[in-house]
């Protein structure tokens, strides 16, 4: 694989918020001190058009020089505490650059020294290197380690994600990183049509994982956006696996904006990685009790009723309407207080959390929310402070995971 080009920038902005949390990664505040990424995947939707990225995507990489001085400016200004999430679909903080650059040393000791709970999302296991770092900023706020890992074949891995670590040394960082009382959680994505996707990869995957003990795995498969990502991967493909083209050339032959295969043959395997995770206990999606307490409680029960909306996606169309329903009720609450919120900057976090307290304590809580059996639900979360356990679908008395 080609040298990378590093090219220095200064950024006048670290951190990127919106209204809502990201109910994914959950993320309320995101950064990364790079764009552009080393690592060279071949199938990496960064190097869709939409993206923007200019020069070669896997050997012009920008380097934010200055990242860790104005995350350094604006962390004491933040209003609200939350999850700040290192990564981003077209980068990786700890991409080979990072070894002579050390950004994310210096941006790890900031968030420590704040108190900011992080979370860093990888396909390389030079975090070990920053594992004291990662430590304190646990023990004093929490930390989540995320692996991007879709295949235990290192052949396979070294075809398709040339200047990423190898997949040992990737389950060797969630095993330390675990032991040091962590989070850790896989993206298992994009999982490749019949080369990593199939019922026997995914249960080989799964059975790994279990057995470090990961808190979660986020399955997804491949997207293929119209443009230089669809066809550099295809003629990848061509070159490697050509008995495959054909069937790939039909899974997406719709040619969708959001680069997903045929609806019937996405759903099907989704549903089926979904399944096997789950089998071995482990959740589809970040758990409850690991962002619980890390994010502001309204911030909470917003992502915790979008996750709710994906547990129960096989329910009565009437039920899930019901839900459905109810979270745009509090969609709609809540993006109102915090517009209301940013506007008043004598406000803080604790005065929102008060007004959702005194809402689900409040007699018409159910009838505001238009279901009963939700509102309810919320309430132990809310006054009780009960966590949702995401794979018996039920709450437990007890706090967050340790």
């Amino acid at each position: 694989m080609p040298e990378w080009r590093s090219q220095y920038r200064d950024v006048k902005k670290a951190l990127r918020k919106g209204l809502q949390v990201d109910a994914f990664f959950v993320g309320k505040f995101a950064f990364s001190p790079y764009q552009a990424c080393a690592h060279g995947c071949l199938y990496c939707d960064g190097r869709a058009e939409r993206y923007w990225v200019e020069g070669e995507f896997d050997r012009d990489i920008v380097i934010r020089r200055n990242a860790p001085q104005i995350l350094a400016a604006e962390v004491p200004k933040l209003r609200e505490k939350g999850i700040v999430f290192i990564g981003s679909g077209i980068s990786d903080g700890y991409q080979p650059p990072e070894k002579e650059e050390k950004l994310m040393p210096a941006c790890g000791r900031i968030l420590a020294e704040a108190g900011l709970p992080a979370a860093v999302l990888t396909k390389s296991s030079l975090v070990l290197r920053d594992l004291d770092i990662w430590s304190e900023v646990q023990a004093r706020s929490g930390f989540t380690l995320m692996v991007s890992l879709i295949t235990l074949d290192d052949r396979l891995r070294a075809e398709f994600e040339p200047g990423a670590s190898p997949v040992e040394e990737r389950l060797e960082a969630l095993s330390v990183f675990r032991g040091r009382g962590c989070s850790v959680g896989v993206a298992a994505m994009p999982l490749l049509p019949s080369l990593c996707d199939g019922d026997g990869d995914v249960a080989a995957l799964a059975d790994r994982l279990a057995a470090i003990g990961v808190d979660f795995v986020l399955p997804g498969g491949l997207t293929l956006r119209p443009g230089r990502q669809k066809d550099l991967f295809l003629s990848a493909l061509g070159r490697t696996h050509p008995e495959l083209l054909a069937r790939y050339e039909k899974l997406y032959e719709e040619n969708r904006a959001s680069g997903a295969p045929l609806p019937a043959y996405s759903r099907e395997r989704q549903r089926r990685m979904e399944e096997i995770f789950k089998s071995r206990g482990l959740p589809i999606v970040v758990p409850h009790g690991v962002y619980r307490d890390r994010i502001p409680l309204y911030d909470e029960i917003d992502v915790l009723i979008r996750q709710l909306s994906r547990h129960y996606a096989s329910s009565p169309k009437s039920s899930l309407r019901r839900l459905e329903e109810a979270r745009a009720r509090y969609q709609s609450w809540l993006l109102d207080r915090k517009k209301f919120f940013n506007r008043r900057r004598r406000m803080r976090e604790e005065d929102l959390t008060a007004e959702l307290k005194a809402l689900a304590s409040a007699a018409g809580w159910a009838g505001w929310l238009g279901n009963p059996k939700l509102a309810a639900f919320l309430r132990e979360v809310i006054i009780e402070r009960r966590t949702f356990d995401e794979l018996s679908l039920q709450l437990r008395p007890d706090g967050p995971d340790p």
